[in-house]
């Protein structure tokens, strides 16, 4: 594009010239400038992108988007705020690709990634694209929810040309404040539930929802929000949206109701009720919270179109995902659990569905370092009430001594039921659990889930829970068959 189109794209008026200036890409990071590209001096958390203006331009930057007006020997573009601008420039320069799809944003606390990929399912996995933490992990971008908008919009252009009708973005509420969405033009906003998590950036859970409530504030009228009836913040997350409304929940108010429920130890059967139709159905995963979260896939497919009857076939072969809720087996009949769980909701609601009838049950977790200080007692207290023994160990340090993190959690476990333990190498917590687990016991391994590293100062260091519980034996179940 020529940088005119673009200019205008975040409301400047070209200079002349400008509509001679070719470029070839939009980009934010000095490091992958190439020539003819227009870099963007984004402020990250360490880093002043104005500081990288020379490093871009002698890359071959074209032209410059900058905050600071300064003499530099290409066009600059100064802007009261480069990330919105940001968005609007990466939109512009793919064409605006998410108005061709049907463009779903889904955020919360917890079960973003689940209901991400349940959607994609129930709207057919060959012609949806998810953008989230699984799928980014597979293209390469370790510990992202919610890449930059050059990063979403280039996908979504890339999703276009290969032919996909949908594309679903895991929208994180870091990602949300800092404009990441802000040009995707969303035709449904899911709202899954709203606990406690990154108070260490947001400070406090007023700006934490305040986070969360830019997804549906930027609705447009045309636009669904799909709302957890069940949550208490389901009216406040709805303040400044002009979109239609779709609740879905276990409530009579629900426009999607769940009812007849039966918590099973692997499965969760259930009737779909929407209007004067009902089907019953089942979803070969276990607990309330995935009822819920099978109940927001549903709910965006059903605003597509898809009839409720395919729908419920749909849901009772959802995929499992990598590291929640994951179970393998042992031949000594110890169960091993991985689940992503690292947030306090998160840990209480898969210590209540894996608990066995008759046996221990055993946890092996951490906190992350350099985060959220507050809920690391919170987390210990919920374990010392559901679990029988609990092991302490690393979950991504960081820049933090894993000691102290352990010495946080500890506060919360003091006075509880549970014996607990501190094994700060990881790999020998988790045999250490193992070896201590008695035939009937579950060993739940939360925090980490799919990650296949530790992220020990700025290293991403290669880890996996996955291989640590095979190499001790054990090989992940089966989903539930009907009769099992």
């Amino acid at each position: 594009m020529w940088l005119a189109e673009l200019s205008i794209a975040i409301g400047m008026s070209p200079l002349p010239g400008w509509n001679r200036v070719e470029i070839r890409d939009v980009c934010e990071d000095s490091r992958r400038v190439r020539p003819g590209a227009l870099f963007v001096a984004v402020s990250g958390a360490t880093n002043d992108g104005v500081a990288f203006i020379d490093e871009a331009i002698a890359n071959g930057a074209a032209a410059v988007v900058s905050e600071r007006v300064q003499r530099i020997p290409v066009p600059l573009l100064t802007v009261p705020d480069v990330r919105p601008a940001l968005a609007q420039l990466a939109s512009a320069f793919h064409g605006r690709p998410t108005e061709d799809l049907f463009t779903v944003g889904v955020t919360g606390t917890n079960g973003k990634t689940t209901v991400c990929h349940w959607i994609a399912h129930l709207l057919r996995d060959d012609r949806a694209v998810v953008i989230g933490t699984l799928a980014n992990e597979r293209r390469g971008l370790a510990a992202v929810t919610t890449p930059s908008s050059t990063v979403i919009q280039r996908i979504a252009a890339e999703s276009r040309a290969g032919g996909a009708e949908s594309l679903i973005v895991e929208a994180s509420s870091i990602g949300l404040a800092q404009h990441r969405i802000d040009a995707v033009d969303f035709d449904v906003g899911v709202f899954t539930n709203l606990t406690r998590d990154h108070l260490d950036w947001h400070h406090s859970m007023k700006a934490y929802l305040a986070a969360k409530r830019i997804l549906f504030a930027g609705l447009k009228q045309a636009a669904y929000a799909v709302i957890n009836a069940e949550d208490p913040a389901c009216e406040a997350i709805l303040e400044g949206c002009d979109a239609e409304t779709f609740r879905y929940g276990l409530t009579a108010g629900a426009d999607l109701r769940g009812e007849d429920l039966r918590l099973e130890s692997r499965r969760t059967r259930c009737s779909l009720v929407w209007g004067v139709d009902r089907v019953s159905t089942h979803i070969p995963h276990p607990g309330r919270h995935n009822l819920l979260n099978a109940l927001a896939a549903a709910s965006v497919a059903l605003i597509h179109g898809v009839p409720l009857r395919v729908v419920a076939d749909r849901l009772a072969c959802v995929p499992a995902l990598e590291g929640r809720c994951q179970f393998f087996e042992r031949s000594d009949g110890v169960i091993g659990v991985i689940d992503f769980a690292h947030t306090p909701d998160a840990l209480q609601r898969v210590l209540d569905v894996v608990r066995p009838p008759v046996g221990r049950l055993h946890v092996v977790f951490g906190c992350p370092g350099q985060s959220d200080q507050g809920k690391r007692p919170i987390m210990g207290r919920i374990a010392g009430q559901l679990a029988d023994r609990a092991i302490l160990t690393a979950d991504n340090p960081k820049h933090e001594d894993p000691e102290a993190i352990l010495d946080g959690i500890e506060e919360g476990l003091r006075g509880q039921k549970a014996r607990w333990e501190r094994v700060v190498d990881r790999t020998e917590a988790i045999g250490h659990a193992v070896d201590q687990a008695k035939p009937g016991d579950v060993v739940l391994i939360a925090g980490k889930g799919h990650e296949p590293y530790q992220i020990i100062k700025d290293a991403f260091v290669p880890y996996s829970d996955r291989a640590v519980l095979e190499r001790l034996g054990f090989a992940e179940a089966g989903s539930p068959r009907d009769g099992e």
